[in-house]
């Protein structure tokens, strides 16, 4: 019935989230009001209770009237299975053992850095009723939201017993190396600081432990990529110590663009090269803060192609982690019903995104982005869950040379393509592959029916396309036809309508 809360085993199904059986039995959760955006926030108590944390339920409120009053919290959830107790309006609330001990060390950090004033959070797995499928679902809707009106977020990267040592380490390094000034003179006092102080074994361990904060499996997850970006005043906690992104972004750029300084040792270089894959994730997010906080939101296209590498326990979370982030409102809303696969959710955003862009240059996208599940997609929708490392071109606007062809497609049923094009010819099959009679252009995809060669209206390079029936299936760009549109031209060929599947 409309309205029901999902039962505790399916919303696990779905969402990782630790039993609480003693929690239901108890109604400490009120309905938000999904019209006007409003969350729960916690009164985090500032000491033990009985050996617990201890924090209390504050009543619903709208984020506009709460904006810049409170703390968001950003941390890896890691293993459902591994929790801890804590308290929640006296009672008892198993939340994720990395929550724990982030709300532990938000304690430690707010007495140090405002004593006296109330520590007001909001952190996911209690603000929201995780057993409610539809708030969850609704909550997913304005995350951007939620992190861009805090006050300040703090991002914990440690897990239970890690020293902090390379976070005092950044500390003490930011303190000793003046940042401002021009780039090259900064480097240059970097390199002479961590040159002299080489022969100090504290300092040199240290260093080794700096590494380790890039080892954190927050920087591995697809939600914190959007709680990082849209954060204004951001603290990162490291065990019992913490570091501002102010300072932090002032020292990590130069560090990992220059990190093989001369006279380092091998020891630094092989500690630099253990963490090389992860340091290309923290650039990855570093990057993308300094250009978001610069230009504002992303192409969700380009955004997609780049941070396919980003964990999340629910596939779907590849797309919608990032819509709070992109430059279009593409109205897409989460929903993580079992009916939505992932295979329906890309077709969904392959026809959206056709549909209202003035381009086709996701043809070339799905040419590019193949993956497990390009073989039940649409040939013309690309699999953004694969891993693998792909470089997009810039996404771009082409309209029909005489401007009699309409460049917008349609949709004729499900997951089926129409748009206009361009019928230049037909490759042949020899023994080196398939060829194109004019052309050097050759693949050896084993294909079956007809490989023809396209221009497509809306997209910028022609296609190889497999004729099947009365419709077609999306091969790959074909290359080395730069004189198609002549082409075009001298035979007077007109536009066809072409039916992608």
């Amino acid at each position: 019935m409309p309205g029901a809360t999902p039962s505790q085993s399916a919303c696990r199904n779905i969402f990782p989230t630790p039993a609480n059986d003693e929690l239901t039995l108890h109604s400490i959760y009120r309905e938000l009001n999904q019209a006007c955006q409003e969350i729960r926030l916690l009164r985090l108590h500032l000491d033990d209770h009985n050996g617990f944390i201890q924090c209390g339920l504050l009543a619903a409120a709208t984020l506009s009237t709460i904006k810049g009053q409170y703390t968001a919290i950003s941390y890896c959830a890691g293993d459902p299975r591994r929790t801890k107790a804590i308290l929640v309006n006296g009672i008892q609330f198993n939340v994720f053992e990395n929550l724990a001990h982030v709300l532990d060390m938000t304690r430690d950090f707010w007495r140090r850095t405002f004593p006296g004033k109330e520590c007001i959070i909001w952190a996911d797995q209690i603000c929201i009723n995780q057993f409610n499928l539809a708030e969850r679902s609704h909550q997913v809707g304005f995350m951007t939201s939620i992190y861009s009106s805090a006050g300040q977020t703090l991002i914990s990267l440690s897990t239970k017993e890690v020293e902090p040592r390379g976070v005092e380490w950044l500390v003490k390094l930011h303190q000793n190396v003046d940042p401002n000034g021009d780039f090259y003179q900064y480097y240059f006092h970097l390199e002479y600081y961590l040159r002299t102080n080489l022969a100090d074994r504290r300092f040199v361990d240290d260093w080794f432990a700096f590494y380790d904060v890039f080892s954190s499996p927050w920087w591995m997850r697809t939600w914190v990529y959007q709680e990082f970006i849209s954060s204004s005043n951001i603290y990162f906690l490291y065990g019992r110590s913490s570091i501002p992104w102010r300072h932090l972004s002032e020292v990590l750029p130069t560090l990992q663009k220059y990190s093989h300084f001369p006279y380092f040792g091998p020891a630094i270089t092989e500690r630099q090269a253990q963490v090389a894959d992860t340091n290309n994730i923290v650039n990855f997010f570093v990057t993308s803060k300094m250009r978001f906080d610069r230009a504002g939101p992303f192409d969700l296209m380009d955004l997609l192609s780049q941070s396919r590498h980003l964990q999340s326990s629910d596939s779907r979370d590849r797309i919608y982690a990032f819509l709070g982030l992109v430059k279009e409102n593409y109205g897409i809303v989460p929903d993580y019903s079992p009916e939505n696969t992932m295979e329906r959710l890309l077709v969904d955003i392959a026809t959206r995104v056709v549909l209202q862009e003035r381009t086709l240059d996701i043809l070339s996208d799905a040419c590019s982005v193949r993956g497990e599940l390009s073989a039940r997609l649409p040939s013309w929708v690309p699999d953004w869950t694969t891993k693998r490392c792909v470089r997009l071109e810039p996404r771009t606007v082409r309209d029909a040379s005489d401007g009699s062809v309409p460049i917008f497609p349609r949709i004729v049923e499900a997951g089926k393509l129409e748009v206009q094009g361009f019928h230049i010819g037909v490759f042949r099959k020899g023994k080196r592959g398939w060829y194109f009679p004019t052309s050097q252009d050759r693949f050896r995809n084993s294909i079956e029916g007809r490989a023809e060669l396209w221009v497509i209206v809306g997209a910028q390079d022609p296609f190889v396309l497999q004729h099947i029936g009365n419709q077609y299936r999306l091969v790959r760009e074909a290359c080395g036809y730069d004189t198609v549109e002549s082409i075009i031209q001298r035979y007077g060929l007109r536009a066809q309508t072409v039916v992608l599947s």
